[in-house]
C-alpha cells in the first residue's frame, strides 16, 4: 500500500505539472486560439452578408435581401436567427425569431460572441444593418465548462497523463524500489547471467528485482516472469528442526542485515524430485548503512547431494561387509590354528603360544609345566570298532581336556592321539595334580560303551628344561614311562630324575636317531616369518611346504623324539625357501622349464641352505636340508653327497614327503597324479632314491590318514583362504584412508593370488579395481568395487567355513588339512 501511494501522489504531481505546462503554452500563444478564429469567422460572414444586402438595397429588392439572409442561416448552424434593420429601426428582413433573441441588447453588447451586427451603406450614407444571433461559443450553467474547449483540452491532457504516468510508474517500481538510487548497469546483468549458481536480488519486501538465467532455469519461469515475485512464494524445503521457524530463510535473515552462508535447503518443482541448494545470502546496504534488499546465491548441489547420497548407502553396505569379513576372518583364523577334528590347537599354533610362554616364564621366573597324554590301546580301538569311533574317542577326550582346564591353558592335539597341555603359571605338583584330574575324568566317561583310559607325562620349566623342546621332550618321556609301567597313570619328570620310576621307555627310533637330538633351539616365529615371505613371493611354493611339513610329522611319528619331529617339521616348511632368490620369470613360468631354467632353479638349494645358515644355527637343520635330494642308492648327479644309512633321517623321510606332494599337486603344464599311482612311484625309486623300509612307512601313515576319504578335485588351505580374507579386510582400510597407492597394491595382489587358485571371479573384480585406483577413479566406483569384493569373499566363506566346521577329519590329522572350497 505504501509503494501505490507513493505511485498516485507521484503521478498526480507529474499530471499537474504537464498542466502547468499546458497553461503556460495557452499564454504564451503556442496553442492556437480557436475562440478568436471562430469570432473572426462569424465577422466575416456577417460583412459578406452586408455586402450582398448592400446590392439589393440600392436595387431596392427586398426579395433578394431576405433570400440571401435565409440561405446564409439555413447553411451554418451556428447563426439561430438573422435579420436586416433599417436605418430607422425597423426590420426589412427577419429569419428565425430574431426579435426575441436578439432582444434589446445594449451597444456595448454587441460585439460579444452571440451578437454580430454590420451597417449596410449606400454611398455616403446609413442605409441599415445586418444582425446575426449566434449560439454561444461555451455552454452556460454547470457544462458550460465542460463545453470549454481549453478546459476539455486541459483535463484530457491531466487525466490521461495520470493514467500514464501511474502505469508506469508501478512497472518501474516493481523492478527496483523507487528510493534505490543506483541502477544495475547492463554489464551487471551480463555478468551474473554467466555464473553457475542462480543469483537473485530482492527488495526489502523480499521480492526479486533483478534474476540471473541460472536462478531462471531453476524455477522454468523466465528472468521477466521472477521479477517482482517473492522468492518465498517457492516450495523451499526448509531442515526439518527449523519447519516451524520463518525466520530460517536465509534470505529474510540478510535483508534483516545478517549474512548467511552454506544454508542447505531443498527445493520442490512441481512433481519432480526435490533439489538441494546451498544458499548464500548478504544484505544490500544503501548509503546510510540500512539494508534496502538482499543478495541471494542458489549453488545446485543436486547432483553431489546424491552422489554423497549413495556414497553413504555404499559406506554403510562396505562397514557391514567389512565387519562380517572381519568376523570370519577371525573364524577362519581360529580354524587354521585349530585340528579340525577334536578343535583344539594344532601343532604349529601350540608352537607359537608355547615359545610365548616359555620366554615369558624365564624372564619374569613364573612356573610352566607341561603335561603329555596318549589315548591307551587306541589302534585296538580303530582296528576293533573302526575309524569312525576312533574319531568319536578322540573328540570325546578333547572335549574331557578343555572342559577341564583353565581359560589361559593351552590344549594342543599333538599327534594322532596324542595331546598336549601347556599349564602356566603352574609348578609341577600342581600340574601332576591337574593331570592326576585329567586322567580320573577320561576313565570316568564311556564312549560307545568303550572304556577310555589315557597315560600322562608331566614335567616343568623348574626341572631344568633349557629349552622349549626339552621341556616337551621331558614330558614325552615321562608319557612313555607312564605307558610302560601298566598305562592309565601319571608320570612326572622328577620321579624319573629322583629313581622312583624307571624310564625303560620302548624306543623305536634308531641309535642313530637318539643320537641326534637338536642342539639349538629353532624359534618358531622366525619360521613363520619366512614361510609368509614364500607365500609373498610364491603362494603355491609355501603351500607346497607347508603340506610337506605336515607328512614329515605324519611318517616320523614313533621313528623321531618329539624334538626331532619338529626340526624335521621345519626343514619340510623351509626346504624350498631358496626360491626366494629365483627370478620372477622363471618362479613362475606358466608352462614347462628348459634345461637352461633347471639350472636355475637347482640353485634354489644352494640359496635355502645359505639364508637356514644364517637364519638358525641348528646343524641337525642344515644337515636335513642339505641332503634331501641326496639318493639312497647314491646321487647320479652329485657323487659327493651321502647314500644309504649315511643320509640323516630326516633328509631321507624330507625326500619321501617333498617327492610325494610334488607328484599328487596340480601344474599349469600338468595334472597331479593320484594317490595310488603317486605312491606306486615311490615304490618304483625305492632302493635307488629312496628308503624302501621309509617308503613303507611313508605310505602306511598315509593310508592311515587318509581313511575313508576321497581327495576333491580343487583345493585350497586354511591359510590361502585366510590370505585372501585379510587382504580384502585391509584393501578396505586403505579404501577408508584414500590411500589410492596401497589400494593399488592390495587389489594387485588379491588378483595374483585368485588367479593362481582358480578364483575366477575375485581375480576378474580385483582386476577391475586395481585399473581403476590406477586412474583414480571416482571414490564411489572404489567403494562398490571393494563391496563386491567383500561379498564375493563372503560368498567364497559361506561355502568355505560350514565345510570345515562339518568336516569330521582324519584319524591323523595334520594341523593344516586341506580343504575344498
Amino acid at each position: 500500500m505504501h509503494r501505490l501511494g507513493l505511485v498516485l501522489r507521484s503521478s498526480l504531481a507529474l499530471a499537474s505539472l504537464t498542466i502547468s505546462i499546458l497553461f503556460a503554452a495557452l499564454a504564451l500563444g503556442l496553442v492556437p486560439d480557436r475562440r478568436g478564429a471562430i469570432l473572426e469567422g462569424r465577422k466575416n460572414l456577417c460583412e459578406a452578408v452586408a455586402i450582398e444586402c448592400s446590392l439589393g438595397a440600392q436595387r431596392q429588392d427586398a426579395g433578394m435581401i431576405k433570400e440571401t439572409i435565409s440561405k446564409v442561416v439555413k447553411r451554418n448552424p451556428d447563426i439561430l436567427s438573422a435579420a436586416v434593420r433599417t436605418a430607422g429601426g425597423n426590420l426589412l428582413v427577419e429569419v428565425g425569431d430574431h426579435k426575441t433573441l436578439w432582444g434589446d441588447q445594449p451597444a456595448s453588447a454587441q460585439a460579444i460572441d452571440t451578437h454580430m451586427e454590420v451597417p449596410i451603406s449606400l454611398g455616403d450614407r446609413a442605409w441599415g444593418n445586418v444582425e446575426m444571433r449566434f449560439r454561444p461559443l461555451s455552454g452556460s450553467g454547470l457544462l458550460g465548462p465542460v463545453r470549454n474547449p481549453v478546459f476539455r483540452l486541459v483535463g484530457f491532457v491531466g487525466f490521461i497523463g495520470f493514467v500514464v504516468y501511474t502505469c508506469y510508474l508501478w512497472t518501474i517500481i516493481r523492478r527496483a524500489d523507487v528510493k534505490q538510487t543506483t541502477v544495475i548497469p547492463r554489464r551487471v546483468q551480463a555478468t551474473i547471467d554467466t555464473l553457475a549458481e542462480g543469483v537473485v536480488i530482492l527488495d526489502k519486501d523480499q521480492k526479486i528485482a533483478l534474476a540471473n538465467e541460472a536462478f531462471a532455469r531453476i524455477t522454468g519461469l523466465s528472468a521477466v516472469e521472477l521479477q517482482g515475485r517473492g522468492v518465498s512464494e517457492f516450495s523451499w524445503l526448509k531442515p526439518k528442526a527449523e519447519e516451524d521457524d520463518a525466520g530460517t530463510y536465509p534470505w529474510s535473515q540478510a535483508v534483516a542485515g545478517a549474512t548467511q552462508t552454506g544454508v542447505v535447503m531443498g527445493l520442490q518443482i512441481e512433481d519432480s524430485r526435490p533439489r538441494t541448494f546451498a544458499v548464500n545470502s548478504a544484505p544490500i546496504l544503501g548509503d546510510d548503512g540500512i539494508p534496502r534488499g538482499a543478495l541471494a546465491t542458489f549453488d545446485d548441489l543436486t547432483q553431489i547431494e546424491r552422489k554423497n547420497s549413495h556414497l553413504r548407502k555404499l559406506l554403510h553396505r562396505l562397514i557391514k561387509s567389512r565387519t562380517d569379513i572381519r568376523r570370519q576372518n577371525q573364524e577362519l583364523k581360529a580354524l587354521a590354528t585349530r585340528d579340525t577334528l577334536t578343535m583344539c590347537l594344532n601343532r604349529r599354533a601350540f608352537f607359537s603360544h608355547f615359545e610365548s610362554h616359555y620366554s615369558a616364564a624365564c624372564r619374569y621366573g613364573h612356573p610352566l609345566s607341561c603335561v603329555m597324554a596318549d589315548v591307551d590301546h587306541f589302534k585296538s580301538i580303530n582296528d576293533r570298532y573302526g575309524h569312525g569311533v576312533g574319531d568319536q574317542v578322540l573328540q570325546q577326550i578333547a572335549e574331557i581336556l578343555k572342559s577341564m582346564v583353565r581359560k589361559s591353558d593351552l590344549v594342543c592335539r599333538y599327534g594322532g592321539e596324542e595331546f598336549c597341555i601347556l599349564l602356566p603359571h603352574i609348578d609341577i605338583v600342581e600340574a601332576r595334580q591337574a593331570a592326576e584330574r585329567f586322567r580320573e575324568g577320561i576313565e570316568s566317561r564311556p564312549c560307545s560303551n568303550i572304556c577310555l583310559t589315557a597315560s600322562f607325562g608331566v614335567s616343568a620349566l623348574c626341572l631344568g628344561a633349557e629349552q622349549p623342546r626339552e621341556l616337551l621332550d621331558q614330558a614325552d618321556k615321562a608319557l612313555y614311562a607312564a605307558k610302560r609301567g601298566g598305562r592309565n597313570r601319571v608320570v612326572s619328570w622328577d620321579e624319573i630324575l629322583n629313581g622312583l620310576v624307571v624310564e625303560g621307555v620302548p624306543d623305536k627310533r634308531t641309535e642313530a636317531a637318539r643320537d641326534a637330538e637338536p642342539d639349538v633351539p629353532i624359534p618358531f616365529h622366525a619360521v613363520t616369518a619366512l614361510v609368509s615371505a614364500l607365500a609373498y613371493r610364491h603362494l603355491d611354493t609355501a603351500e607346497h611346504s607347508r603340506r610337506v611339513g605336515d607328512l614329515c610329522v605324519a611318517a616320523g611319528e614313533g621313528l623321531m623324539s618329539q624334538s626331532q619331529l619338529y626340526v624335521l617339521e621345519v626343514a619340510g616348511m623351509l626346504h624350498d625357501i631358496g626360491k626366494l632368490g629365483v627370478p620372477d620369470v622363471i618362479l613362475m613360468k606358466p608352462g614347462p622349464l628348459t634345461e637352461q631354467e633347471w639350472k636355475v632353479i637347482r640353485t634354489h638349494e644352494r640359496i635355502g641352505e645359505e639364508i637356514i645358515k644364517a637364519a638358525f644355527t641348528s646343524k641337525e637343520l642344515t644337515a636335513i636340508t642339505r641332503n634331501h635330494h641326496a639318493w639312497y642308492g647314491g646321487s647320479p648327479h652329485d657323487a659327493n653327497l651321502p647314500r644309504g644309512q649315511d643320509i640323516p633321517l630326516g633328509a631321507r623321510i624330507l625326500a619321501i614327503a617333498d617327492a610325494y606332494d610334488a607328484m599328487i599337486s596340480d601344474r599349469v603344464y600338468r595334472k597331479g597324479r593320484t594317490r595310488e599311482e603317486a605312491c606306486a612311484e615311490l615304490r618304483r625309486c625305492a632302493g635307488t632314491q629312496f628308503d624302501p623300509e621309509l617308503v613303507e612307512r611313508f605310505i602306511v601313515s598315509l593310508q592311515a590318514r587318509d581313511e575313508h576319504r576321497t581327495p576333491p578335485e580343487l583345493f585350497l588351505t586354511k591359510q590361502t583362504a585366510l590370505r585372501i580374507g585379510t587382504q580384502i579386510e585391509k584393501l578396505a582400510g586403505a579404501l577408508d584412508a584414500q590411500d589410492f597407492p596401497t589400494l593399488t597394491l592390495m587389489a594387485g595382489w588379491l588378483r595374483a593370488t585368485a588367479s593362481e587358485y582358480g578364483i575366477t571371479e575375485i581375480a576378474a573384480v580385483a582386476a577391475q579395481l586395481e585399473k581403476s585406483a590406477l586412474a583414480n577413479r571416482d571414490r564411489a566406483e572404489l567403494v562398490q568395487l571393494t563391496i563386491d569384493l567383500l561379498e564375493l569373499c563372503r560368498s567364497t566363506y559361506r561355502s568355505y567355513l560350514p565345510r570345515l566346521e562339518a568336516t569330521n577329519g582324519w584319524h591323523a590329522e595334520p594341523p593344516n588339512r586341506l580343504v575344498p572350497v
